[in-house]
């Protein structure tokens, strides 16, 4: 009997796709020695030349708060056969910390959470996401701590917020409009106009900065670095050109042509959402983001780059013009940070780290969302549409 082995039209996978993978490794890692190699000469003469220039400091203070806090968000969009389930939650953790006096506030809203059902939508993402962000906005706004950190970068926030506003581009009906109307009601007992309340409230605290893992601005590199041809972003730069506990002397956002053009000048929220409010809400969502766009004007939002350890990553951090101009608060600043990084077994810092972990765990609460809708007793779907609350596809 013939072998079918030997004659086989068909791949063993996944071992076969797995040899393939790493079999392009070589190629891989010699593109990454090309980033890296050739930039030693460059890096240097950059960064010469923001230390002769007068664009750096190093920290001259032992001064540190252990008051500091980070908040993050999660949110997720379960594809259910018959409909979709949205849940989206915030949260606050403290860092190392020796304070006992400050907390979470009158409220003690350490958190947020809301979940919903809605019918299948595309648009039922951006209102899951801007959601998350007005909640993670509200939990540094309301905490008492000397430090807040936000993950990631200001404009994020504003770029998903005016995703959820705008998502009649996908022609969303009443239903979208109501979920969050619903949201704001049950969560705050606000309305659709109090949203750039939440917004200025956060963006006018100068005690919240924001501090992003991951960044590909080259601001910095663009605005007065080009002579040196540097092909790297200013996050990996800083990263390997700063010496330990030096930073840049925080500037404005948007120092290069490019970065002012395609993010800073541009930055909005605009509500095309069929509401009754929508003019009033439109000028007043422009007011709560004035002070962070440049155009016509230099921003009110700043930026540094932070080298807390000599072996270490540079951190990029945003803060506002009132923390960046006060030099010993911001020292002080740099040091609390510097204080909560366990390096090397923790990159960012703890309870940047902490709250990462905790909000991940959302999927954890989706699957007992699940569950308790499938055995709840108030239920009234039939045997026959039961399928309807499954997944819409086989979960491994």
């Amino acid at each position: 009997m013939e072998n079918q082995s030997e004659n086989r039209n068909y791949a063993h996978l996944p071992d076969e796709l797995l040899a393939k993978i790493l079999d392009r490794v070589p190629t891989t890692v010699e593109k990454m020695n090309s980033m890296f190699d050739i930039q030693d000469e460059p890096i240097k003469q950059g960064m010469d030349h923001l230390r002769n220039s007068g664009k750096l400091s190093k920290l001259s203070t032992s001064e540190y708060s252990t008051s500091l806090i980070a908040v993050d968000g999660s949110f997720i969009l379960e594809k259910m056969t018959g409909s979709d389930l949205l849940l989206a939650v915030a949260v606050g953790v403290e860092g190392l910390t020796e304070d006992t006096t400050k907390d979470w506030g009158g409220d003690k809203n350490q958190y947020y959470q809301w979940q919903t059902a809605l019918s299948h939508d595309e648009a039922n993402a951006r209102l899951g996401q801007g959601v998350m962000f007005l909640m993670e906005l509200s939990v540094l706004a309301n905490a008492e701590h000397d430090i807040r950190i936000m993950d990631g970068a200001h404009f994020t926030s504003i770029l998903k917020i005016n995703s959820m506003l705008s998502a009649k581009d996908e022609s969303v009906g009443e239903e979208y409009a109501q979920a969050l109307r619903d949201f704001l009601q049950e969560t705050y007992k606000k309305i659709i106009p109090d949203i750039p309340d939440i917004i200025k409230a956060a963006f006018n605290d100068d005690r919240i900065i924001a501090l992003a893992k991951y960044s590909s601005s080259r601001d910095i590199i663009d605005a007065f670095l080009s002579k040196y041809k540097i092909k790297i972003d200013d996050k990996t730069f800083f990263s390997l050109g700063l010496n330990e506990d030096e930073y840049l002397k925080p500037l404005s956002v948007g120092q290069s042509t490019e970065e002012k053009r395609k993010i800073w000048d541009d930055l909005h929220i605009k509500c095309n959402l069929e509401i009754a409010e929508r003019n009033e809400l439109n000028q007043a969502l422009a007011e709560a983001i004035k002070p962070l766009t440049t155009k016509g004007k230099e921003s009110e939002l700043y930026f540094t780059y932070y080298k807390p350890y000599q072996d270490g990553p540079a951190y990029r951090i945003e803060l506002k013009k009132s923390l960046a101009q006060d030099t010993a608060r911001l020292d002080k600043y740099l040091l609390s940070i510097k204080r909560q990084i366990v390096f090397p077994e923790i990159r960012e810092p703890y309870p940047q780290y902490l709250v990462d972990l905790m909000a991940k765990s959302i999927s954890t609460g989706m699957f007992a969302i699940e569950e308790a809708i499938k055995l709840s007793p108030a239920l009234k779907i039939d045997k026959g549409k039961f399928n309807l609350l499954f997944s819409y596809r086989t979960k491994l």
